[in-house]
């Protein structure tokens, strides 16, 4: 039995090819993981800064106060104190007025066309002195005949 033996510098050359070899070879990148974590970084920064941005720049309603409510409401009862179309109700929400108009039938119009008809016929004039107690509020104008909910509406503008 006779076994080779390997010389030294054989065994330096065989150890110098193999990490060679090991550099040569393209090590498994970590670029995957870093680009997707800074991506998921982004992502949340984006995320936070829409978040902080509509927050920071929504629009502050005014409060309205009892005396303004008690005007808004004579206003729109002395729209509709004769004839057979009658004032339901205004709901004073959070930067928001509802007035409620219920109607005895429904108009023979589309969607649209009572939209137009709110905005144009319903809506107070843009001079008018209700303004001044609606203030920055949005005041929306909803046309029913037998539920709120199944009817139209529109938001009035100045």
């Amino acid at each position: 039995m006779t076994q080779r033996t390997m010389k030294h510098n054989d065994w330096v050359k065989i150890a110098e090819r193999k990490r060679h070899r090991n550099k040569v070879r393209p090590k498994k990148n970590a670029l995957p993981f870093w680009s997707l974590l800074l991506a998921g970084f982004i992502i949340l920064a984006s995320a936070w800064n829409y978040w902080v941005d509509n927050k920071s720049h929504s629009v502050v309603h005014a409060e309205i106060s009892h005396d303004a409510q008690t005007r808004i409401d004579r206003y729109f009862s002395q729209q509709y104190m004769m004839g057979s179309w009658k004032l339901s109700r205004i709901n004073f929400n959070d930067g928001e007025l509802n007035v409620f108009v219920q109607i005895p039938t429904p108009l023979a119009m589309t969607s649209s066309e009572i939209k137009n008809y709110i905005k144009q016929s319903l809506c107070p004039h843009p001079k008018s002195t209700v303004w001044n107690d609606v203030k920055n509020n949005s005041l929306f104008i909803y046309l029913y005949s037998d539920k709120p909910r199944n009817g139209d509406y529109a938001l009035c503008t100045r």
